[in-house]
């Protein structure tokens, strides 16, 4: 019973980032993207006080990827509650990836509805919301290498194919870093959890235009 509660619960937030996502104007939503922002939501998680769904995750040079959420996606698809458009197959890292974009259907916008009664995603409700807003506020030309430059995801020592660990407090260096931000602030002052993540992203968004530039890709 336990582990059908955990997939249940798995699935809603994958199905909430997604519709949010949407609703912020990313729709369709590319698949590299939505496991960014699962990773994104994974790691920043305890800023409010969430436990993460997932506090590892698989490392490609092209981004973070779960392959359990990738199979929740599929069964998602098969069941209606998501469409896929745009099916293509392109070679990373070696590998033939399956690349598409994704967007909620008016049967999963329903199923969402039903998962914010209960406790399986209301109490994640706002959390979402606020990741989502922050990441679809980046340029565009930043929402694929921004999760790259993640402080988790530039672990040292961590090559291609490897799994990141961040099931401790202290391993999970994206918390900690967007808490930092709250010690440049003058003594006695306090930044929301919205405000860290707001600012993380923002930092994140600017490291990536910064690369983009340097590699010639961005104006």
């Amino acid at each position: 019973m336990q582990t059908t509660t955990v997939n249940l619960r798995n699935r809603a937030w994958l199905l909430g980032l997604l519709l949010l996502a949407n609703r912020a104007g990313l729709k369709p939503l590319p698949k590299r993207q939505i496991h960014s922002l699962l990773f994104l939501a994974n790691c920043l998680a305890p800023i409010y006080g969430e436990a993460a769904i997932e506090s590892r995750v698989i490392k490609y040079t092209h981004g973070p990827f779960y392959p359990d959420a990738q199979w929740d996606l599929d069964r998602m698809v098969a069941q209606g509650l998501i469409k896929i458009t745009s099916i293509k197959y392109v070679e990373l890292d070696e590998e033939w990836w399956m690349e598409a974009d994704y967007a909620v259907t008016r049967r999963g916008e329903e199923v969402h509805q039903l998962a914010l009664r209960a406790p399986l995603l209301g109490h994640s409700y706002r959390f979402l919301v606020e990741l989502v807003n922050a990441f679809a506020s980046l340029d565009q030309n930043a929402f694929d290498e921004a999760p790259l430059l993640d402080a988790i995801y530039r672990t040292p020592g961590k090559p291609n194919w490897a799994a990141l660990v961040f099931e401790e407090s202290s391993d999970n260096y994206s918390a900690i870093t967007a808490d930092k931000f709250s010690e440049l602030l003058p003594a006695g002052s306090y930044l929301s959890p919205k405000e860290r993540i707001d600012l993380y992203l923002r930092y994140l968004g600017r490291l990536a235009l910064q690369s983009e530039q340097i590699a010639g890709r961005a104006p």
